[in-house]
């Protein structure tokens, strides 16, 4: 089980996804992406969600709407179910699909996209490199990668922000205007 650190839901249970290999944002992340941000009535994306645990705790503290995108169907099933443990099934959208699949034909504007793909594969910056066109001009990108991974930004991308914690870095990232 995973608890919801903040917000309405703060202390909530949720269910983790039945596979080894997902591995969760820390409940000190998450608290720290929430004071980095204000996800009031926010329109947010998240790829490769697993539980969904990062997007609940969005919901917890006043976004308007999560898009979930995992390509495991055990992951789809977990964000599904814990959804319904928090009410939310209204303010929730659920993709089973590849996330750069999704990225390469999404036509919808989202406010923050959160992105956690598995680490030391080079699929964070496919991922990253799907941010070119116009659509995400507005958008704000938040990428939690392995310290251990080499990631390239790509020109049109910039860092607003880069936070450590212990072997986890988030790149704050925008488009270069």
């Amino acid at each position: 089980m995973l608890v919801i650190e903040s917000g309405k839901f703060k202390g909530k249970r949720i269910d983790i996804v039945p596979d080894k290999r997902t591995r969760y944002t820390t409940g000190k992340v998450r608290r720290a992406l929430i004071s980095m941000f204000d996800v009031s009535d926010k329109e947010v994306l998240e790829l490769c969600a697993g539980s969904g645990i990062t997007g609940f705790e969005f919901l917890s503290n006043g976004a308007k709407f999560v898009t979930f995108v995992d390509a495991s169907e055990k992951a789809i099933k977990t964000i599904k179910k814990n959804a319904l443990i928090l009410g939310v099934k209204e303010s929730v959208n659920i993709v089973k699909i590849d996330a750069r699949i999704f990225l390469k034909r999404n036509t919808k504007k989202f406010d923050i996209v959160f992105m956690d793909p598995p680490y030391e594969l080079g699929i964070g910056n496919e991922l990253l490199n799907l941010f070119g066109n116009e659509i995400w001009k507005n958008s704000i990108i938040v990428f939690e990668h392995s310290k251990y991974e080499k990631v390239k930004i790509p020109e049109f991308l910039e860092i607003i922000k880069q936070k450590k914690y212990g072997n986890i870095i988030l790149e704050i990232l925008r488009h270069i205007s």
